[in-house]
């Protein structure tokens, strides 16, 4: 019998350090386990650029095949790669689909899996385990299942595991797909900095710098699992300042930024702006809306008031979603009319894209907007001062199901004291309920609370044990005013 950590399989992926949480022996049972949970016989394999990706990549292609699976392996790359590997074979893509799947050999494919801890530090790893047709295996449908079967597997690790040959060259095709989709952008004249983070995202511009006839100023291209310059955490201001300095001091038009596996991109504009999520949200949907002005959007529960109010302003029907990759996903494989989705962490979800995030779709649209001076005339009309504190306050407990009843009791409290809301928005059986009462929040997954002048969004975290604290106001003052007033009443449940 395997001793596994089930602490590392959460709601949307498998995670922990390396080695203490998971290793090659643990990647190896892996590998094992997920031919006999789902049956299948031939899965697709990429890896990020942690030190510990190469050794856990062979491992758990030796699972793989040693449970009788075909491996085929597409090495280190981008894990947007392995959506559009399982995308392409899958029905729910585009029409296009089918040809690219033919051309890179991924019909007969089962499972992806793309080894990665994405944006944290060095000493995490991980993996992402996707169906054919892009859909991702979650805490729901299916990673619980596999924890038990690495538990009752009692196989030892073969020594010397190899890792395959690449066998799948999808990079090529990956970005045919995407400038098809997108269109092709007029870049002459623009000057651009792109920050690779240390992980793969320079791997995708090496390719697009060809196509499109521009090199950018390169920073931190080389992929190295160390993270040297700084951590591969676009959403944290410390990790951007390299690229604000290299866009103001050589004068350029923006800069972008990439998160450690590249499925999330961050744009900093010319006097240091860098484009938060609702931001990046209001300025892709908008191009979407001149294609199209009937394509119905999303957005995620915790958007800023300022894309809200945008749209809002000018009729645009805007559907909320629940926050998390897996529940929006999700939410468009039920609801195929939402043509796109974005959240406030910067993913952005296409639906002509499997309903998967892709940074490379999202930064074409960006430099689309940038070559005509869109872009910043946008970001400078979005309603406002909107302000939040530097950093999402979150609120540790023992377990994930007390982190839940805590943010429905401080909903409850501040309900109490401020009844007049604008509106009250509930997560529930992964939809957002509209214009919800006090008997819907006490049995709600995450609530958000908007009044004039502020609102907050409570709700437990997808991977541990941990309340967050969504909060926006108008002012300096209010907003301190309320975080304090929020984080007595957390630390008072503790």
């Amino acid at each position: 019998m395997a001793a596994i950590d089930p602490s590392v399989f959460k709601s949307y992926d498998i995670r922990g350090t390396y080695p203490n949480q998971l290793d090659e022996r643990f990647a190896y049972l892996l590998g094992r386990s997920l031919p006999a949970v789902f049956g299948a016989q031939r899965v697709a394999v990429g890896h990020d650029a942690r030190l510990s990706s190469p050794s856990l990549y062979a491992a758990l292609c030796a699972g793989l095949r040693d449970a009788g699976a075909q491996v085929a392996g597409i090495g280190l790359c981008a894990t947007e790669l392995v959506y559009f590997v399982m995308g392409s074979i899958g029905t729910s893509g585009p029409s296009s689909a089918p040809a690219s799947a033919a051309r890179t050999g991924s019909e007969g494919l089962d499972l992806g899996v793309m080894i990665t801890a994405s944006h944290n530090p060095p000493e995490y790893n991980g993996f992402k385990v996707v169906k054919a047709g892009g859909e991702p295996i979650s805490a729901a449908s299916g990673l619980g299942g596999i924890c038990e079967h690495m538990e009752a597997t009692s196989a030892g690790v073969p020594h010397g595991c190899a890792a395959p040959d690449k066998a799948l060259f999808v990079e090529d095709d990956y970005l045919d797909f995407a400038l098809t989709l997108v269109g092709m952008p007029e870049v002459k004249g623009l000057r651009i900095a792109v920050d690779a983070g240390s992980g793969v995202a320079g791997l995708l511009w090496r390719g697009l710098s060809l196509r499109l006839g521009f090199e950018p100023v390169r920073l931190n291209f080389e992929p190295d699992g160390r993270f040297p310059a700084h951590h591969p955490d676009p959403s944290r201001r410390e990790n951007l300042d390299q690229l604000v300095a290299v866009v103001e001091e050589e004068g350029l038009d923006l800069g972008f930024a990439y998160d450690g596996d590249a499925d999330r991109v961050v744009v900093v504009l010319q006097g240091g702006h860098v484009v938060d999520g609702s931001e990046m949200i209001v300025c892709i949907a908008s191009r979407l809306l001149q294609r199209d002005a009937s394509l119905p959007l999303g957005v995620g529960q915790t958007s800023s008031r300022k894309a809200l109010d945008y749209f809002r302003k000018r009729g645009v029907e805007i559907v909320m979603l629940p926050v998390g990759h897996a529940k929006i996903k999700a939410f468009m494989r039920s609801n195929p009319q939402i043509a796109f989705a974005g959240e406030d962490a910067g993913h952005c979800y296409y639906r002509d894209f499997f309903r998967c995030d892709s940074s490379l779709i999202t930064t074409l649209h960006l430099l689309h907007l940038a070559a005509s001076a869109a872009l910043v005339n946008l970001v400078r009309s979005l309603p406002g001062p909107w302000l939040r504190p530097e950093k999402e306050p979150t609120f540790g407990f023992s377990r994930q199901s007390r982190a839940l009843e805590v943010c429905r009791q401080v909903a409850l409290v501040m309900l109490e004291r401020h009844p007049e809301p604008l509106e009250v928005t509930c997560e529930k059986h992964g939809r957002i309920l509209r214009n919800c009462s006090a008997g819907d929040v006490e049995q709600c997954d995450g609530v958000r609370v908007d009044y004039a002048a502020w609102w907050f969004c409570v709700r437990p975290s997808g991977t541990e044990p941990i309340a967050r604290l969504a909060i926006e106001a108008r002012t300096p003052e209010l907003l301190g005013k309320m975080t304090d007033i929020f984080t007595s009443l957390f630390r008072a449940f503790e």
